[in-house]
Order: C-alpha cells, then sequence, then structure tokens
C-alpha cells in the first residue's frame, strides 16, 4: 500500500485547489441553486482572505439549504481542518462519504482529508514543549514549594502549642488541691462554698475524693458555681454561672462545685 505524507504545510494551498473545482465536479443541485453557488463562492472568498470563520459561515449557510450536498460537507471538513479541529474535520469528512453516491474524485478527496485530521491530530499531542513552558512549569514548582514550606511552618507551631497546653493542664491536673479546712482564700482552694445548704443541695457532694477528681484549673471564679458531670472530661463540661440557677438545674449525678 503506498503512502502519503498529509503535511499541514501544504493545506491551504490544497483546500484552495479543491474549492476552485480541481476534480470535483459540482451535482446538479448545486448547479440549479444559485443561492448555494453564491455561498461557495464566498467561502472561496474569505478562505483566500485568511478569514476561514467567515467561511464556515458562509458554509454552514449553504448547507442549511441543502444538507445533503457531500461537497459543501468536504469543504466544511477542510475549513475545520485549517482551523486546528481535527476531529470534526475528520468527521464531516465521513459525513460527506455518506452522501458521495458515484463521486470517486470527492471520495479521493475525503480520504485525504481524513488522512490529514487524523495525522495534523498526532503532530499536536507529539508536539515538543516550547521555551516558555518550562520557565512556567519550573516558576510555579517553586510557588508550590513555598506554599508547602509555609503550611510546615505553620504545622510545627501548632503542634509546639499543643504541646505547652497539654503540658500546662497535665501539671494543672496533677497538682494537690488544697484542703477547704486550710483556711486558704477561695481565690486560691475555691474547694469553699459559700452556704452550707448549697453544698449539701449538690447530688453527689464533693467531698475530699470527688475534688480531686475536679482540676484546679477547672474550677468556677469566685462567686459562681459550675455543674460538674464525674463521667465527662473537663473539656467538655458546662460553663460556670450563677449558683442559685445551676442548683435549681442541677442534674441527677452531677455535682455542683463552686464558691
Amino acid at each position: 500500500m503506498m503512502k502519503t505524507s498529509f503535511g499541514l504545510s501544504g493545506l491551504r494551498t490544497a483546500l484552495l485547489l479543491c474549492a476552485l473545482g480541481s476534480a470535483l465536479p459540482a451535482n446538479a443541485a448545486t448547479q440549479e441553486n444559485q443561492a448555494v453557488v453564491s455561498l461557495l463562492k464566498s467561502a472561496i472568498e474569505e478562505f483566500s482572505a485568511g478569514r476561514p470563520d467567515q467561511a464556515a459561515s458562509a458554509l454552514e449557510r449553504a448547507l442549511r439549504i441543502e444538507p445533503n450536498n457531500a461537497i459543501l460537507w468536504h469543504y466544511l471538513g477542510q475549513t475545520r481542518l485549517h482551523q486546528g479541529h481535527h476531529q470534526e474535520a475528520e468527521s464531516l469528512a465521513a459525513k460527506s462519504n455518506t452522501l458521495i453516491g458515484d463521486n470517486d474524485a470527492l471520495r479521493v478527496r475525503n480520504v485525504w482529508l481524513i488522512a490529514a485530521a487524523r495525522q495534523a491530530a498526532g503532530q499536536q499531542r507529539n508536539s515538543p514543549v516550547s521555551d516558555g513552558q518550562p520557565a512556567a512549569l519550573q516558576q510555579r514548582l517553586d510557588e508550590e514549594t513555598e506554599r508547602r514550606r509555609q503550611a510546615e511552618s505553620e504545622i510545627a507551631a501548632l503542634r509546639e502549642r499543643l504541646e505547652q497546653v497539654q503540658a500546662r493542664c497535665t501539671a494543672s491536673s496533677q497538682a494537690p488541691l488544697p484542703s477547704a479546712a486550710t483556711g486558704q482564700n477561695r481565690g486560691e482552694a475555691r474547694l469553699q462554698w459559700s452556704r452550707p445548704d448549697e453544698q449539701q443541695a449538690a447530688l453527689g457532694p464533693v467531698d475530699g475524693q470527688n475534688a480531686s477528681q475536679v482540676p484546679a484549673s477547672h474550677w468556677p471564679p469566685p462567686g459562681q458555681c459550675r455543674i460538674w458531670f464525674p463521667d465527662r472530661p473537663p473539656g467538655h463540661q458546662p460553663p460556670p454561672g450563677d449558683c442559685r440557677t445551676l442548683k435549681r438545674e442541677l442534674p441527677a449525678g452531677a455535682w455542683l462545685v463552686g464558691s
């Protein structure tokens, strides 16, 4: 089988020769329809002037008049190939072949068009990277590397802060709680109750054993109380509030702590 080279360098010349009617006799319908003939002539002129978009528009208008005109489909396929729409050019040539009848000359042209479209698509996929692209890719790589470096630095700082907070919490939870009997002030111990009746109102009063389960860092400020659930971690306990209000809302099994 003879192999033919279908380079794009000769595409414009090949299209013009084809459009001018070389080896492509127009069918009877085109000869009789002056509107189609006029649009085809306009397409040739537009393409010759370097305006393939206008040429394609004229051919599409002609096809709306004669949708079964195989020659118009072929011309539109050549125009699409010149515009870089390789897959569409191949499809248009195949469409032309379905309407071609016994026009062997047009069939040969369609074979050329399909092969040229496939070769052009392959050349585009295998085209080497231009001189400007490596620099752009390197810049993107440098920017991404810098973003990751900054992110890793932020993560390290956050990890350090978390370790410090955990260390303080551990130290606070392990520190011995002063007893109310020592006479220390409420700001230091926060184990004393403002009134005996409030202490007795707590279900499960905070005795010495229970008090050790409440970290000193989670005792409410002076003058306030806090509902404490012994089965919850310190970070999930309710916030401090008014002692009288919390006394009325105290759930079963919880402690009322405060001063």
